[in-house]
């Protein structure tokens, strides 16, 4: 038995994630159609828990990485969109089919004004909808703190602490494929483990919806 390492097990209840994250997808296409005029196959892959190192490392600037609060809980949280979403997302928004062919950009690559008014419409819809996803659970409130390009600047943990990372994979009408990062630090959700064991054990207690 490894004593260094951390049992998840004991902790944050990962299925209890999974139900908000599948919860969250239906809200989010149904959010961005009214926005965008899109809505894209999105995908969730198994949730992770691994250190925050070992997650930045995978990262390749330029990205649209964002630092947020979600009070009541504690630390800061990122919500990472992949630049082909913002470049689909534009297209779509002007009447495109979601193209967005991104190509290569360097690292130091600042997002236009007009991209950043499509990030931020993007998180406004990732915001309510997680709002929704996590209303049965615990009422969330969010807070925009900061934006980055490059992963490295965005430290919301020590490279060693425990991160919890949602990944929503999306595809577009013309096979643009992307991804949506929210990434929690472990220690933030501890507090709320016993209510998301609870729920997982209960059901949401939405039966109409199900």
């Amino acid at each position: 038995h490894d004593l260094t390492s951390e049992d998840s097990s004991l902790g944050v209840n990962v299925g209890s994630i999974d139900m908000i994250n599948e919860r969250f997808i239906r809200l989010f296409r149904l959010g961005l159609m009214d926005v965008l005029r899109t809505s894209p196959r999105i995908n969730p892959t198994k949730v992770q828990i691994i250190k925050f190192g070992d997650y930045i490392k995978d990262l390749k600037a330029p990205l649209s990485v964002n630092v947020v609060r979600m009070n009541p809980l504690r630390g800061y949280s990122l919500v990472v969109i992949d630049t082909t979403i913002v470049f689909s997302s534009l297209d779509s928004f002007f009447g495109g089919f979601g193209q967005g062919t991104v190509g290569h950009l360097s690292p130091g690559r600042m997002f236009t004004p007009m991209e950043t008014r499509i990030i931020n419409m993007i998180l406004d819809v990732i915001f309510r909808n997680l709002k929704d996803a996590w209303s049965p659970i615990i009422a969330l409130d969010f807070e925009f703190v900061s934006a980055e390009i490059n992963p490295q600047f965005a430290q919301v943990s020590d490279e060693s602490d425990l991160v919890i990372v949602s990944r929503f994979e999306t595809e577009t009408a013309t096979k643009n494929v992307g991804f949506i990062d929210i990434v929690h630090p472990y220690a933030s959700l501890k507090p709320v483990r016993e209510l998301l064991r609870s729920r997982v054990q209960t059901g949401d207690g939405n039966e109409e919806s199900d």
